[in-house]
């Protein structure tokens, strides 16, 4: 008997587009639910982000998955979104910026049998000239594989496929397996806007034998006012990127690449309006608010006079005009080892329902090579990832 290829994702941000892709290359039909009227509507939503590695001396588990990560991000980059518009191949500066009270372990240039040979070297002269650094004693990696990504356009490319179908303004408020037919069942809540007479809803269900969680922030109250079972953990993020246009004469004065070490900065990014600059985000953990914040602009000024302060200088007056600094807000979700959480909630109680969520900060080099993990544990296949990774991002409820 063919088995019953058929799995609901609830929610349309990264996770879930690259669960359904995943799913979908593989001959599943997948139905995508949000509760907005389009994807990519929280965190996901933010305008740009880069793809990098975690590099570390002794190769932690972080490492290897951003490492392994960013290798099916790129792929798929190449492969479905335009280069120069939809991303770019720029490589990726990254400042190891130390203080004396938490100091970072020198960097040892990789010699050619390294994991990182490829990967990861110390930054060059013309590189550091590039950004406006100096070249003395610098610990600085410079990461050739590295790109910025606009999210909206991978996630966009990611549910462009027959066998996905997006279903949008469509809240999950209830999930049951039924006894009678062994699959689960949701209770499906329908925003419906009427013109002049506000919001109302709708109910209606669906069914699947296999269900995705992929709810970003939203996953502990998911969790525990759905499921009635502990958050995991889990915590959101709040952050705010700070951004401009970038008028032509600063072209030659900004870095032609992106950096990352102390929040980040991506330059010479096309948008509608011109070309554009981003810096941020802001990290302020347990925090769940989506306002602007005149102090997080603060905030990320204070840290790019560090990371790059030649940009900083350069974009002062604009930075402080209201007309010209413009916000972008979103809530991330993180775990307590700062690795995403992947698999089958409870193989014994929730037969069929799994999540992927708290991707944090590096949902764009991770959430590709996640989502193909959990296509793994959904067919019962064997995961190709490292048993101490595979572990580690295994889901707690398993053990409850």
């Amino acid at each position: 008997m063919e088995a019953d290829k058929r799995c609901i994702v609830i929610g349309a941000g990264i996770a879930g587009a690259a669960s359904a892709r995943a799913l979908a290359d593989r001959g599943w039909q997948v139905k995508v639910l949000d509760i907005a009227p389009e994807p990519c509507a929280a965190a996901s939503g933010v305008p740009v982000g880069v793809v990098s590695c975690h590099a570390s001396p002794d190769d932690n588990l972080l490492s290897q998955l951003t490492r392994a990560g960013m290798q099916q991000t790129l792929a798929f980059a190449r492969q479905h979104l335009t280069e120069g518009q939809d991303w770019l191949p720029c490589g990726v500066l990254e400042r190891r910026l130390t203080d004396a009270e938490h100091p970072k372990k020198p960097w040892q240039a990789p010699t050619p049998d390294s994991v990182w040979f490829s990967h990861v070297q110390l930054a060059q002269p013309e590189q550091l000239k590039a950004a406006g650094l100096s070249n003395e004693s610098s610990q600085d990696l410079w990461q050739p594989q590295g790109a910025w990504i606009k999210p909206m356009a991978l996630v966009r490319a990611l549910l462009s496929h027959d066998n996905i179908h997006f279903m949008g303004l469509h809240e999950a408020e209830n999930i049951q397996k039924s006894a009678a037919t062994g699959e689960w069942q949701l209770r499906i809540k329908h925003h419906i806007s009427i013109p002049s007479m506000g919001s109302s809803h709708t109910y209606t269900s669906e069914s699947a034998p296999q269900v995705v969680l992929a709810t970003g922030a939203h996953t502990p109250d998911f969790l525990n006012q759905v499921l009635y079972e502990p958050d995991m953990g889990l915590h959101p993020i709040s952050g705010q990127v700070s951004w401009g246009l970038q008028p032509a004469a600063l072209d030659t004065l900004l870095p032609p690449f992106a950096v990352n070490g102390h929040g980040s900065f991506v330059a010479h990014v096309p948008t509608a309006e011109g070309n554009a600059w981003y810096c941020g985000a802001t990290f302020e953990r347990h925090q769940a608010s989506t306002a602007v914040s005149e102090q997080a602009h603060g905030h990320n000024f204070q840290r790019l006079k560090q990371l790059l302060p030649q940009a900083a200088q350069t974009l002062e007056s604009q930075w402080h005009s209201d007309s010209e600094l413009h916000a972008w807000v979103g809530v991330r979700c993180a775990s307590v080892n700062r690795l995403p959480k992947v698999g089958a909630l409870n193989t014994q109680r929730w037969p069929g329902l799994h999540m992927l969520s708290a991707l944090g900060s590096r949902g764009l080099t991770t959430a590709l090579l996640c989502a193909q993990h959990l296509a793994d544990g959904i067919e019962g296949r064997a995961s190709g990832l490292p048993d101490a990774l595979f572990k580690a991002m295994a889901c707690d409820l398993d053990n409850a």
